[in-house]
């Protein structure tokens, strides 16, 4: 059985793979529905962060982030100043500062960050024993949907130039009682088109690498990627 939690992992990443993520992502059009796959904490902390501030600096637009293996505080204390690869002594680690105003921006409702488990299934991560999402799981999609919906007419309002949103998908997996939940994913992803069609939205499906590869079949994963519009793998080999 595997733990809803990833292992801690060399905080060293590999730099060039997440600037070329970031590159992708900043290429993404909207109506864009991706997937990514990153290997550790460090590496997404630093896709998230640095792209945040990208999209509420740069391009006006609002983010939703819906984190899993992490705290909604510690997204906060990431987004608002020191990030990722930092080994502590300095040597040959990048140290980034994304230094985003992240009360000013929830205050003007620009950021909200979510817990994934609350956001996809209304329940909070210390109600295992409640969760089921067998009964929940249309209900709470229709839900997180409609929210969206109001976000991007929000945006409209505010002359915004759309919405991204950030979303962990592990917290399908929070209870591992359930031996259907990969299904559920994989019907959940289903659901969702390769491509918002006139909608200002992107919308990135954020996968721990040990998840996607552990998780699913090789013919799965393919499905997987074939779901989406645009794949980023960052991956680390065994």
């Amino acid at each position: 059985m595997i733990d809803d939690k990833p292992p801690k992992l060399n905080p060293k990443g590999n730099i060039r793979g997440v600037n070329e993520a970031l590159d992708a992502l900043k290429e993404s059009q909207p109506g864009t529905h991706g997937l990514v796959v990153y290997p550790d904490m460090p590496t997404i902390r630093a896709i998230y962060s640095l792209y945040s501030r990208i999209l509420l600096e740069d391009s006006n637009e609002i983010v939703l982030i819906l984190p899993y293996y992490e705290t909604t505080d510690m997204v906060r204390l990431v987004l608002s100043g020191k990030n990722v690869y930092d080994d502590n002594s300095n040597n040959g680690s990048f140290v980034g500062y994304s230094g985003v105003y992240v009360s000013k921006y929830e205050r003007e409702g620009s950021l909200i960050i979510k817990d994934s488990l609350i956001g996809h299934f209304g329940s909070h991560k210390e109600q295992k024993n409640d969760y089921q999402p067998s009964n929940n799981n249309n209900n709470k999609n229709m839900d997180l949907m409609a929210f969206l919906n109001v976000l991007i007419k929000h945006a409209e309002r505010r002359q915004k130039d759309g919405v991204t949103v950030l979303s962990d998908m592990g917290s399908f997996y929070h209870n591992n009682g359930y031996d259907h939940h990969t299904q559920k994913l994989m019907s959940y992803e289903k659901t969702e088109p390769t491509r918002y069609v006139n909608r200002k939205l992107k919308w990135f499906c954020l996968y721990h690498q040990r998840d996607f590869e552990r998780r699913f079949s090789q013919g799965q994963q393919a499905t997987l990627l074939d779901y989406h519009r645009r794949n980023i793998m960052l991956v680390n080999a065994d």
